[in-house]
């Protein structure tokens, strides 16, 4: 007995159309999730960079508290001239002050104890910290310290770069900056933090001198010289400082270093990690974090004037200065 023939069901595939329709769709929805992935992310990074800069304010105070004053914002004295040949300290900068108190106290107990000592006018002209009888510091600088860090910063330790910001020097006598640049003989661990030296730093007029902050070469600022309160004065602030327009040079801050910023000059506008090496900067969008000498954190609009006599300029030096006796307009400022 024969059994009926069953038809067989063939099963319709999709067509080039339908394929590209589904295609497009997939391209459409990924196109509209990857803004908000990268908004998480860059939210994720302005977070985590203010909680350096809060970690980093209570260091500098738990260093008041166990050392009388604030760390330096270098150890070194630049003689006449910035002659860096014949200056005097190890150019060792703030933040390498605070690693005990930044839960980094094996790196801090590796280098050779005399960085930290303080130069003076009498004592004879020292080796930086990144040569000689110091190298043990150069090959500690190359320890990563996420801290020190801000994770919205495009560039990656160790990037080749034609030199390294060691410091900035502001000469409150000539009203100019001056940098330490050198090649290291391999990559270094960077920094995006610098101590606020300030409208001009260490500066010996009244006006300029009253707009000085707690940090410059060789300072040793105590709590209680911040006149306009701990709540009212910039502690420590971003900077992707590396790029040098005059010279077309890129330059890396290293941690062991640091850098001492002045506040003269504004604060610039881009985020695209090309900084002025002259200027607090960030690659956040539209501000710049800082950190108050109280520990509270505040962001602050990139664009502020460079030009002396703008009302945003002021409220931003008075900000920086720990004795103006000025109150802060924020609301020209945020």
């Amino acid at each position: 007995m024969s059994r009926p023939a069953v038809a067989r069901r063939t099963r319709p595939g999709f067509t080039l159309i339908e394929l590209l329709v589904v295609i497009a769709i997939i391209a459409i929805l990924i196109g509209l999730l990857l803004p908000a992935v990268q908004k998480v992310r860059s939210a994720a990074a302005r977070t985590t960079c203010q909680d350096n800069l809060h970690n980093i304010s209570l260091a500098a105070h738990n260093f008041d508290s166990a050392n009388g004053t604030l760390p330096p914002g270098n150890a070194i004295i630049a003689q006449s001239g910035l002659v860096w040949s014949s200056s005097k300290g190890s150019g060792v900068g703030t933040l390498a002050f605070l690693l005990p108190y930044m839960e980094q106290t094996a790196i801090q107990q590796q280098l050779p104890q005399a960085i930290f000592q303080l130069p003076t006018a009498s004592s004879p002209s020292s080796t930086f910290w990144w040569s000689g009888t110091f190298n043990p510091a150069y090959q500690l600088s190359q320890s990563k310290i996420k801290s020190y860090q801000c994770p919205a910063d495009p560039l990656s330790d160790g990037v080749p770069a034609t030199g390294t910001w060691a410091l900035l020097y502001t000469d409150g006598a000539n009203y100019t900056m001056q940098g330490v640049y050198f090649s290291p003989p391999g990559p270094v661990s960077r920094a995006n933090y610098a101590s606020n030296a300030g409208t001009i730093g260490d500066a010996p007029d009244t006006f300029y001198g009253s707009l000085r902050g707690p940090y410059y070469p060789n300072s040793k600022t105590k709590m209680t010289d911040i006149l306009d309160g701990t709540s009212n004065t910039i502690a420590f602030g971003e900077t992707l400082a590396r790029w040098d327009p005059g010279s077309g040079q890129q330059f890396m801050p290293a941690w062991m270093g640091g850098c001492n910023m002045a506040t003269y000059w504004g604060l610039g506008t881009n985020n695209n990690g090309q900084g002025s090496w002259f200027q607090y900067s960030s690659a956040h969008d539209g501000v710049v974090i800082f950190g108050y000498c109280d520990g509270s954190v505040r962001a602050i609009k990139k664009g502020i004037a460079t030009n002396v006599g703008s009302a945003d300029w002021y409220a931003f030096q008075y900000a920086a200065g720990t004795k103006d006796g000025q109150t802060v307009n924020y609301s020209l400022i945020e």
